[in-house]
């Protein structure tokens, strides 16, 4: 069973959850004496102690599971009203609240210390009056660090409506220890909404492109103040030649203009400097925020390691998956576009790469077989990469299964590379039967369009024999862009880095590369391959100047795959800079063949090119293979695909993290709801293949949902599993009487039972 409590990714969220609990805790405590209805206020801390106990639980923390669950004790004899509130059961309540803080992971606190707290939770729970509350040792003071200027941090308080947090650093605060009271540290980290982080970004991006407009507006006062300068002073030479002959008042005049002129000229190169600095701490802001929407690959690498071990199970073989470069940052909105293909090209990688142990030992490989997902940053983009050490692609089955889709004329000779493009094409497969894994067709193409919708490429390297490794290029951020900044006409245009190949110059000289017309089609040739040249200002509709040719071109990728390029030509190439890029929805609607926008500094405003879609529009959306025409090509009709969805509900937000994980691994689109009454909202948007609820929620509990569901008109049918902590008969019989379908303890969590239940009750 995979080690929770170990992920620091699922731990770091925990840690952060059980703060905010802990904060709501000791509010509650200290208002609980005075409130006209404790009962009200009781449940609220209940449900607060039940989210710790059931987040402890499930990540393998004992001493929090301990003292969480021990309180709820407490806190439901109270609910209950078996007891009444008292100042000393409140004060061992809020000692209970520090000792759960100073025992999560890296804490000073280990499961003996926690032994006083536990017994005096216990006598209370019991009866005891009064009882005596422990006092704990404070915590030993940290090393004294140098002393600094504070840093300010200012934060929005989370919305509730916005469940899907980022983590990003905060500031920390040290107060003095004083008698007995206990010293810890402040969290090092705050939840924020997702969302709030890009309106950041928005912002950030919205002035970076009016700080680049006051760097030019500086620039054209300097060249102005110089020019002011200069015929002040040919005018200051003439007064003085003519010095007798002017009245008084225009020789005085003449002098002030030349003065006035000077201190211009250093007002403006002052500006200038200014312009300079602020374009640097823009850069800083910028790259700041940015930082705040990345997060680590390991997030979509967690699980991929349960994939690899239900494919190979279910496969009959025996394959070992291999990790690097888990610390990689990317954007959060790229890796969650990009986690589905990563686990389409791992089960790939399982089911068609990896060959069963008789045939690697006869072959002489091991036995075993080994999938390596890895990840590293390259110029401005990461590169994420699925390689296995298996048989290879196999062209000649690819090539004859190309020619019974018709992709391919009888008699072609097609290899390599290619042919291996083909792979991509919907509905194409090389599978021998269909299988719950393979021979359907889906896959490879959603992965293409997973990642060239994210503005990425993908490609197939692959040798008989030896392994198969498909190579994800994408950017490491979709707000801000490294790209190419093409002339075409009077226009600007601008073209993403990550798909350029090389840039190569048209005019005429030694090192130019050779343009020919092949088949009544315009190609260059490149490192002794023909690949087709098309004018972009032709696709695009831009009329040139008569005699004037395009003086470059840029070589692309097409269709994804390393075997089909594309050349562009344009006028001229103007350099590569960092664009922060628009999206024109909300303006113009969907224009064809323009992904975004951004604004120059002079103004202008530059579109970034889709050159996919223009290409597609050209070549009628057919990838670009030697000997075959756009007219031979009659790809089959794609075979949707659609997956179990299953929404999770719970409070919890490690909790819901860890099933998320879980059931995504194992196969299922998930999505997850904060409490009941989200969950029927969320129901409401898209109905769900299956539900798993937990019990104890604000607003509307497990029970009540349950029940809402088999009320609800087409929703009365929906498998809901609940998973709760509540143990007890009348629990059970009460979620069974709701109409739950299965009933699942976190005292006995095992994602192995989590994963054939939901297997079970949907069907697949």
């Amino acid at each position: 069973m995979t080690a929770w409590g170990d992920d620091p990714e699922l731990l770091a969220t925990f840690r952060a959850e059980v703060e905010e609990r802990l904060g709501s805790l000791q509010a509650g405590l200290l208002a609980l004496e005075a409130h006209g209805a404790p009962r009200q206020v009781v449940a609220g801390l209940f449900r607060d102690a039940h989210t710790v106990k059931g987040s402890a639980r499930m990540l393998g923390l004992g001493g929090v599971l301990r003292v969480s669950h021990a309180m709820e004790d407490l806190l439901g004899a109270l609910r209950d009203e078996r007891l009444t509130v008292r100042s000393d059961l409140v004060d061992l309540l809020l000692s209970s609240c520090d000792v759960i803080g100073r025992a999560l992971p890296g804490g000073e606190l280990d499961e003996q210390a926690l032994e006083p707290v536990l017994a005096a939770l216990a006598a209370a729970t019991g009866g005891q009056c009064p009882v005596a509350v422990p006092v704990l040792a404070a915590a030993a003071p940290a090393a004294p660090a140098p002393v600094s200027a504070p840093v300010s941090t200012m934060a929005q308080p989370p919305s509730p409506r916005e469940p899907v947090r980022a983590l990003v650093p905060a500031q920390i605060v040290v107060r003095e220890a004083v008698a007995s009271e206990v010293v810890r540290a402040g969290s090092d980290s705050v939840r924020v909404a997702a969302s709030k982080v890009y309106e950041l970004l928005d912002v950030v991006g919205e002035a970076d492109l009016g700080a680049r407009r006051i760097e030019q507006t500086a620039g054209q006062l300097l060249r102005l103040a110089a020019e002011q300068a200069r015929w002040s002073q040919t005018l200051r030479q003439a007064g003085l030649r003519s010095a007798t002959t002017l009245p008084p008042d225009v020789a005085l005049a003449l002098h002030r203009l030349v003065g006035a002129g000077t201190e211009l000229s250093t007002a403006v190169g002052g500006l200038r400097e200014l312009v300079e600095d602020h374009r640097g701490g823009m850069a800083q802001v910028r790259d700041g925020a940015m930082g705040l929407a990345m997060v680590p690959v390991r997030r979509a690498f967690a699980p991929l390691a349960r994939i690899v071990r239900d494919v190979a199970q279910r496969t009959g073989k025996a394959v070992r998956l291999e990790t690097a470069g888990e610390d990689v940052e990317i954007d959060k909105q790229v890796l969650d576009g990009v986690a589905e293909a990563l686990k389409h090209l791992v089960v790939n990688a399982v089911d068609h790469g990896c060959e069963p142990a008789p045939v690697r030992l006869a072959a002489g490989k091991p036995a075993e077989s080994v999938v390596r997902v890895t990840a590293r940053g390259v110029a401005g983009t990461v590169v994420l990469e699925v390689a296995d050490d298996g048989a290879g692609v196999d062209d000649d089955r690819v090539r004859s299964q190309a020619v019974r889709h018709g992709l391919l004329p009888p008699d072609s000779t097609l290899t390599g590379p290619p042919l291996q493009e083909l792979l991509f094409t919907p509905a194409f497969s090389t599978a021998p039967q269909v299988t719950e894994t393979s021979g359907r067709g889906v896959g490879l193409d959603v992965v293409r369009d997973a990642v060239e919708g994210l503005g990425g490429t993908v490609e197939v390297r692959s040798e008989r024999g030896t392994g198969t490794a498909f190579v994800l290029t994408l950017p490491v951020t979709l707000g801000v862009l490294r790209c190419l900044l093409a002339r075409v006409g009077d226009e600007r245009y601008a073209i993403p880095v990550s798909g350029v190949v090389e840039s190569l110059s048209l005019r005429s000289g030694s090192g130019a590369p050779a343009v020919h017309v092949l088949g009544g089609a315009t190609v260059v040739v490149r490192h002794g391959a023909s690949i087709p040249l098309l004018d972009l200002g032709a696709v695009l509709g831009l009329r040139r100047a008569p005699g004037d040719l395009p003086k470059a071109a840029l070589v692309v990728r097409h269709t994804g795959g390393a075997g089909s390029q594309l050349a562009w030509s344009v006028d001229r190439l103007e350099g590569e800079s960092e664009l922060v890029v628009k999206d024109l929805d909300g303006f113009l609607g969907r224009v064809p063949g323009i992904a975004g926008a951004t604004i120059a500094a002079d103004g202008s405003v530059v579109c970034l090119l889709d050159l996919r879609e223009l290409a597609e529009r050209m070549l009628g959306g057919a990838p670009v293979l030697p000997g075959v025409s756009s007219q031979q090509i009659s790809p089959p009709t794609p075979v949707p695909a659609r997956r179990a969805r299953v929404l999770v509900v719970e409070d919890s937000v490690g909790v819901r993290e860890l099933q998320r994980v879980i059931l995504e691994g194992a196969g299922y689109q998930v999505e997850t709801a904060v409490d009941g009454l989200d969950g029927a909202a969320r129901l409401r948007d898209e109905p769900a293949d299956l539900v798993l609820s937990d019990v104890e929620m604000p607003g509307m509990d497990g029970f009540d949902l349950t029940r809402t569901i088999r009320r609800t008109k087409g929703w009365e049918n929906v498998p809901v599993i609940i998973m709760t902590s509540r143990g007890e008969a009348y629990a059970r019989q009460a979620g069974l009487e709701a109409g739950c379908s299965a009933y699942l303890l976190k005292t006995e969590f095992d994602q192995d039972q989590l994963v054939q239940t939901v297997r079970r009750l949907v069907g697949r």
